[in-house]
């Protein structure tokens, strides 16, 4: 067994634990929700992407290390697939896909407000572990992750399609860890807004990277 591993079980049996203590368990533990860590391997000093935490319903608790190669055809993930490329010169499998809540409900609003806080160690844990170059969130940071973010720049590109406004920001994560945040690959987006909007978070992520390390 890897290191890597080791610490994917250990780090598992945390998250089983206080899921076990959570007020969302507590309030759904007829439900067949459960946790889960990550869903490719632990990739040390690759890069990381993360959302808020694992959607889904009557799914059984995450127990196997992740396997890299795998079939991986959610839409969000077949819609993110070319940005990564494009932008960060990287396949997903390559990278560290994770959320920063590693408790499971259908959807966000349903996880109880204390157990971000109560999930926030673990992923930190998960994150210091990796030690990624960069960060990159798809879609919007709560307040428990924000307050986790310094350094915040917000950035705007206009929708002409849908004549709105799209938001992206970056930061540092933890006090340490380059980071961006883009709109959820399922927003109503225009092609034109979201490309421009991935090239300015992400050129804005390099920047605070080549700082980081100078």
């Amino acid at each position: 067994m890897t290191s890597e591993e080791r610490f994917f079980h250990q780090l598992m049996g945390k998250t089983r634990a206080l899921f076990l203590k959570s007020k969302t368990f507590e309030k759904h533990q007829d439900k067949n929700w459960n946790s889960a860590i990550c869903e490719t391997p632990i990739q040390i000093s690759k890069g990381l992407f993360f959302g808020l935490n694992w959607g889904g319903d009557n799914i059984g608790q995450q127990t196997a290390y992740p396997e890299k190669h795998r079939k991986r055809n959610w839409q969000f993930i077949s819609h993110s697939r070319k940005f990564f490329r494009e932008y960060l010169n990287s396949e997903i499998e390559d990278l560290n896909y994770s959320n920063f809540c590693f408790f499971r409900t259908p959807k966000a609003h349903q996880l109880e407000n204390t157990d971000w806080e109560l999930a926030y160690p673990l992923f930190k844990e998960y994150v210091d572990f990796i030690n990624p170059p960069w960060t990159l969130m798809l879609g919007k940071s709560n307040y428990a992750l924000s307050q986790h973010i310094s350094s915040k720049q917000e950035f705007s590109v206009w929708d002409d399609v849908n004549k709105k406004t799209v938001y992206g920001y970056t930061g540092i994560l933890f006090s340490k860890y380059p980071f961006g945040a883009v709109p959820h690959p399922q927003a109503r987006i225009s092609s034109d807004a979201r490309n421009e909007i991935w090239k300015t978070i992400t050129d804005g992520i390099k920047e605070k990277a080549f700082d980081e390390n100078n």
